[in-house]
């Protein structure tokens, strides 16, 4: 188990530190990944600034929250940017488990996806991000060809930031997440075949 210390950039949170890394704490453990990457894609889309806005857009909060977002989760902006960062903590579950990315997220990178642009998380490692997503974000292209691949944005995150995550606890939620779709697919399986038996027995007698 985690203590809120353990967190990268803990020391930027301005108030409730220990309740707020805690938080973070119990958040990714309900979400399946890892508190560091929770810690790391606040920090780089607010700074961990709860009432952090955007000036060219509705961007708001700790991981930005756009205002059709925020009102799909029950709030808006204006009310995220009022919220303590504990308080706001709560939404940033919701946005991960209401869309369903926790599902799909297992580094860093795709944490980040799934806040930068989600659609790429359903995507293989070629796809290539929209021309105004590259544009707006050219620190991503590695090669600088003026286009974005989904794998050169994840190797730019995961090399970035591999030495705020420690690398033996990502290895062990890679086998826990592996064991466990072994797992779902085994059951799948034999609940097919047992479905498959019933209907031979029914229609051969």
């Amino acid at each position: 188990m985690y203590l809120f210390t353990d967190l990268p950039f803990i020391s930027k949170v301005a108030e409730s530190r220990e309740e707020f890394g805690n938080k973070v704490i119990s958040i990714a453990q309900d979400l399946g990944v890892l508190p560091h990457w929770l810690m790391i894609v606040m920090n780089n889309e607010s700074g961990l600034n709860p009432a952090a806005k955007n000036p060219t857009s509705s961007a708001s909060g700790l991981i930005q929250f756009m205002e059709p977002t925020a009102v799909q989760l029950g709030t808006t902006t204006a009310q995220l940017r009022a919220m303590t960062g504990v308080q706001q903590l709560d939404f940033v579950k919701k946005y991960f488990t209401a869309y369903g990315y926790h599902k799909k997220i297992s580094s860093v990178a795709d944490t980040y996806l799934a806040i930068f642009f989600p659609l790429a998380l359903y995507k293989p490692d070629d796809y290539v991000f929209p021309k105004w997503a590259s544009d707006a974000n050219p620190i991503f292209d590695l090669n600088k060809d003026g286009t974005l691949t989904k794998e050169e944005f994840k190797n730019y995150v995961n090399n970035k930031y591999a030495a705020y995550i420690p690398k033996e606890d990502e290895e062990a939620l890679a086998r826990k997440k592996k064991v466990k779709t072994a797992v779902i697919i085994t059951i799948v399986v034999v609940i097919v075949i047992a479905v498959a038996a019933w209907f031979i027995y029914k229609y051969k007698k």
